[in-house]
């Protein structure tokens, strides 16, 4: 009996040493991983490389990390590791050095994709599906830390969607795996031997790591991936409007449409301020990052069907994206106009709740014609307005016929004045 339990005991402490270690999950994954030793055009650092993950093994050189994502030779890695680059080499986990080039970058989230010409056959990583990643799920960090070829850390998915700020598209993985300089573009594995995401920065302007880092997810990283390997750029769609995560009175996530970005897209999608999106494509609203990833992976042209809640009511309508400008112009205007309530309207600068101002676009037209928060709007082109659908219609017109617009507002004293604006930004 003794001897029976000793031997349970035994194979107890044998399976559970199998499974804490992770030698047969590296032996895997780690001949996809690259090292990346970039030669720089500047010898003094730009604000970007000293608060990246980058590794600065000399004021000439920087070294970062990557992957290869397929046989042909394509290398996924940060576009921050190669932004400054006079040359670009790759190192395999095999100790072979190749000169590479860049093929594409995305400067919006931070990916570039490298092509060198193997002489051996290389080993490419596989992707999988992130959504399925769960907190505390583990994971693998595998890069070149301060130089550290194929270094390998661990950690845990310590939370998923995070939206840090840093892109209109944030969706990262956070984890409290050890990600420091020279991590930047390595890939995150998940313990079946799959990528799961790129990691691509920290909480710490240091470079050191203080256990919060987060990695671009393998989902959206694809559809990068493959438009960069087409085109060399990233194409993305918008419906032209902003949204925010709203609940009905029966607890049921919808995204209401707070901010018109492009006036002639909403009015032509027939969106309105205060819409609230409840499905797209009969599939519910999940949260408010997915939707605009999802949008922004569609072809320009693309028609959706949206159910929406207008006034209480139930609507079905059938949208259209369209390309959203590669500067994000729109998004830049938006982050200058202030929190408060109401409808930013982007070609005037000028953001209203209701026919009241709620905030003046810095340098505008609107702005040095005097025009302040706090006046209200009672006119346009000579029409009194009734409902503020009425001023989208009528600013609609003047954009689509190229005409001036004259609003009619009354200041702070409800003292009546009249300004004429040229709507900019929109054909």
């Amino acid at each position: 009996m003794f001897f029976r339990t000793f031997l349970l005991v035994l194979l107890y402490c044998f399976n559970a040493f199998a499974q804490t270690s992770l030698a047969p999950i590296v032996q895997k994954v780690i001949p996809s991983v690259v090292s990346i030793s970039v030669a720089l055009q500047e010898t003094v650092d730009a604000p970007e490389v000293q608060e990246s993950l980058v590794f600065k093994k000399d004021e000439n050189v920087a070294l970062g990390s990557g992957f290869i994502a397929d046989e042909q030779g394509y290398v996924l890695t940060n576009r921050h590791v190669v932004e400054k680059a006079k040359n670009i080499s790759v190192k395999t986990f095999e100790g072979k050095t190749y000169a590479a080039r860049l093929v594409g970058e995305d400067e919006v989230c931070d990916v570039a994709l490298l092509k060198i010409e193997a002489d051996t056959s290389i080993k490419a990583a596989e992707f999988a599906d992130s959504d399925a990643l769960e907190v505390g799920d583990r994971i693998l960090a595998v890069g070149n830390p301060f130089g550290l070829e194929n270094s390998v850390t661990t950690g845990i998915v310590s939370a998923k969607s995070r939206n840090i700020n840093e892109t209109p598209f944030d969706d990262y993985i956070q984890t409290d795996a050890p990600i420091t300089q020279g991590n930047s573009g390595g890939a995150m594995f998940d313990m079946q031997g799959k990528v799961v995401g790129l990691n691509t920065l920290i909480f710490s302007k240091q470079g050191s790591n203080l256990g919060v880092g987060f990695a671009l997810p393998s989902n959206q990283l694809v559809h990068i991936y493959q438009a960069l390997k087409t085109t060399g750029k990233v194409l993305r769609s918008y419906l032209g409007v902003d949204l925010k995560e709203s609940l009905t009175g029966d607890g049921q996530k919808v995204l209401a449409v707070s901010e018109i970005l492009d006036e002639t897209l909403a009015f032509d999608n027939n969106l309105i301020a205060g819409d609230m999106i409840v499905e797209v494509d009969g599939k519910k609203i999940e949260s408010l990052q997915k939707f605009k990833n999802f949008v922004s992976w569609l072809k320009p042209e693309t028609e959706l069907t949206l159910k929406i809640l207008r006034q209480g009511e139930e609507v079905e309508l059938l949208v259209q994206t369209q390309l959203m400008p590669y500067e994000n112009i729109k998004e830049t205007q938006k982050e200058e106009i202030g929190a408060e309530n109401g409808v930013f309207y982007g070609s005037i600068g000028l953001k209203l709740d209701g026919f009241d101002i709620t905030d003046v676009q810095n340098e505008s037209e609107a702005a040095a014609k005097g025009v302040k928060k706090g006046d209200k709007l009672v006119g346009i082109n000579g029409f009194t307005l009734s409902t503020p659908d009425d001023f989208a219609l009528y600013l609609q017109e003047s954009i689509e016929q190229n005409k001036r617009i004259r609003l009619e507002l009354k200041d702070g004293d409800d003292v009546p004045y009249f300004v004429e604006l040229t709507p900019v930004g929109e054909k």
